[in-house]
């Protein structure tokens, strides 16, 4: 970078991911990059080995670059923080420290590569940090790598074979076993041209980094550069990105705007997928924006403060591992404190793995399948890694089986599967597409596709609210259903009077309490295929009646008896319950049954009415206005024989079946 200044970190050069003078094309957002680049897919080469064993030497030998551009590396001779050379257009070699107070660097630098250099040197054979960085090399999944045996020219030949052989023995079993080894001397070039051969052969047998669709760019060094303003370098771990598209900085959940994209100094209408990117972003302060943050697609990652994951503990580790033991995580370039709290064991012995959740001292950004590694908090060295299973889990009680069977679930290789199972896991609680790409990971377009394959499997159902697609697992579905209709049938058995119950009254007695989104669309559906039925408010089984006992038929005969023979003028529910039984409750059960099958009409609180004898006064106040035109409580209390108790509360029942209007004290026909 010309004029660039790194927040106290790396002077950079112009031969790094720097961003050059020139502006960059626009493009519209979203376009197509992978169409238009015309360079293969980017490989990034990350050495990797203990301090003094020639690694910088050997990348400069290569690249002719000196990636030590520090003054204090300068001074020292001893790599600091990662640094990058530019060995072709599709290939970055990143350099990494080898001394064990800068793994941390180490791991910055590593995180994302796609080929290890890994470097020994003769004279000194496997050291501390040749173990320790290929432990990290194999808990990040790095696959393929090529061993260079450096400063061959300062031993014999016969020693050289002696460390190869060595080193073959501890390369067993991991990534590295079978690698190619090659003997170099990056002081009299032996073995160089050789190297940058296996190099090259080994960068075209790479496999495409596997694409989600959504971007995401982990930032490992950030700067100003004047004209510029705020610059971040890192590697594209999904999507692609170009100039003027918006973007989110993770964890300050940011929104920010891309000015332009530079690849290997060049300006470029986008960057994809396994590029090394130098992206300048307008509406940031260089000093808002940190190594480890994330920049990404705005809608699919937040931070968080709990991570559900499958641990590893490297077999050389120092210590076994107990339950809430302080660590140093290290997810990608983002380093924060966590405790670690083991689900299945009390302690996790060197060598073995275990479901862990991590509850994080900071906020983190992760994606499920990422990548990390665990350093002990003191004295720092590295423990073990693992695979993220959940970024966004709930805290979860150890020794959990129905926890323990969703997270060995969520191991699976398989989306659609792992995808019915959050379905699964979040029973009645409804997922949107966007809520679901989030946890997946997932591009919509991809997530779509999957949804359906489980639509027409008959795995999950689908409605859409407010807007928005919804998906429950297809079993959970049919459950609530099931616990409505039990529900429904319980209160039925309990209050075989009543015509039915309330929405909200019967969404509390359903068990496992829905919410009333998902309980309103369980209670629609039931409806719409007949297994409910709705009169006003209230819901019923479609197959309810109202049966009365012999004796409560009795009652009934009676109330409506004396109903009738009160004619306009009838007892009221106190009366009533004085007249014909001694327990009030049973007079009022059989009044609302008897209001439900039409025997009787309610016109108050405690005024009842026999339908036929409102029909007879509706018929005679229709003819009395269409003659006189308007009636006052009075004359009405008058034509139809009754008192003003009644009068009163009777035209106020035909005024509400638009029959009549009131104008002032009298009554006109609506």
């Amino acid at each position: 970078m010309v004029g660039g200044k790194d927040r106290g970190q790396r002077k950079v050069t112009p031969d790094e991911d720097g961003f050059l003078c020139g502006g960059a094309p626009a493009r519209a957002p979203g376009i197509d990059t992978a169409t238009e680049r015309t360079i293969m897919s980017h490989v990034i080469i990350g050495t990797a080995g203990h301090i003094d064993h020639g690694k910088t030497a050997l990348i400069e030998a290569l690249t002719g670059i000196d990636t030590d551009t520090l003054p204090e590396e300068q001074a020292r001779g001893v790599t600091i923080d990662i640094g990058f050379a530019y060995w072709k257009d599709n290939v970055t070699i990143i350099d990494v420290p080898g001394h064990e107070r800068f793994v941390k660097n180490m791991v910055t630098g590593v995180c994302t590569v796609d080929l290890a250099l890994f470097v020994v040197a003769a004279d000194d054979g496997a050291m501390p940090q040749t173990r320790e960085h290929l432990g990290i090399l194999n808990l990040l999944g790095v696959r393929r790598g090529i061993v260079a045996l450096t400063k061959v020219d300062l031993v014999e030949e016969e020693w050289v074979c002696l460390v190869m052989e060595d080193l073959e023995d501890l390369f067993e079993g991991t990534f590295l076993e079978g690698a190619p080894m090659v003997a170099v001397s990056s002081t009299t070039g032996q073995g160089i041209d050789e190297l940058r051969s296996l190099l090259e052969a080994e960068v075209a047998r790479v496999e495409e980094r596997p694409d989600r669709g959504i971007f995401r760019l982990s930032v490992d060094r950030v700067f100003s550069v004047r004209g510029f303003g705020t610059v971040v370098t890192g590697t594209v771990l999904s999507g692609q990105v170009g100039p003027g598209d918006r973007v989110v900085l993770l964890p300050a959940d940011r929104p920010l705007r891309v000015r332009g994209v530079q690849i290997h100094g060049r300006d470029e209408e986008g960057a994809a997928v396994g590029d090394r990117a130098a992206l300048n972003l307008a509406d940031v302060e260089v000093e808002e924006v940190e190594r480890g943050d994330i920049l990404a697609q705005p809608g699919y990652f937040s931070s968080t403060y709990m991570i559900d994951a499958r641990l590893y503990l490297l077999s050389d580790a120092p210590v076994s591992l107990k339950n809430r033991t302080r660590v140093h995580l290290h997810l990608g370039p983002r380093e924060v404190l966590a405790r670690v709290v083991l689900l299945e064991a009390e302690e996790l012995p060197p060598g073995e793995a275990q479901l862990v959740q991590f509850r994080l001292e900071s906020p983190g950004v992760a994606a499920r399948g990422d990548r990390f590694v665990i350093r002990r908090y003191s004295p720092v060295q590295t423990l073990g890694g693992g695979i993220v299973l959940d970024p966004q889990p709930m805290k979860h009680g150890r020794f959990r089986e129905e926890v323990l069977q969703t997270l060995r679930g969520l191991e699976q290789d398989d989306p659609t599967r792992v995808l019915a199972l959050r379905l699964k896991t979040a029973g009645f609680r409804p997922r949107s597409t966007q809520a679901l790409a989030s946890e997946m990971g997932m591009a919509s377009a991809e997530l779509k596709k999957r949804l359906q394959a489980l639509l027409d499997g008959g795995h999950a159902v689908t409605y859409r609210q407010a807007g928005q697609d919804f998906y429950m697992d297809a079993s959970t579905w049919e459950d609530l259903l099931k616990r409505i209709q039990d529900a429904l049938a319980a209160f039925h058995s309990g209050h075989p009077l009543r015509a039915g119950i309330r929405r909200d009254e019967l969404r509390l007695q359903v068990d496992g309490g829905p919410p009333p989104e998902v309980y309103e669309q369980g209670i629609e559906h039931l409806l719409q295929m007949g297994a409910l039925k709705a009169d006003g408010p209230l819901l019923s089984t479609a197959d309810h009646r109202i049966r009365l006992t012999p004796e409560q038929d009795g009652l009934r005969a009676s109330i409506r008896g004396l109903i009738q023979e009160g004619k306009t003028a009838p007892p009221d529910l106190q009366e009533l319950s004085s007249k014909v039984a001694d327990d009030p409750e049973a007079v009022r059960a059989v009044v609302a049954a008897m209001q439900t099958m039409g025997d009787l009409v309610r016109l108050e609180e405690s005024l009842l009415f026999d339908p036929d004898v409102l029909a007879g006064v509706e018929r005679e106040l229709v003819g009395y206005l269409k003659t006189h035109g308007r009636i006052e409580v009075s004359a009405f209390r008058d034509l139809v024989g009754t008192t003003r108790k009644y009068a009163v509360p009777l035209l106020n029942y035909f005024d509400n079946r638009g029959v009549t209007v009131r104008a002032g004290d009298v009554r006109v026909l609506k």
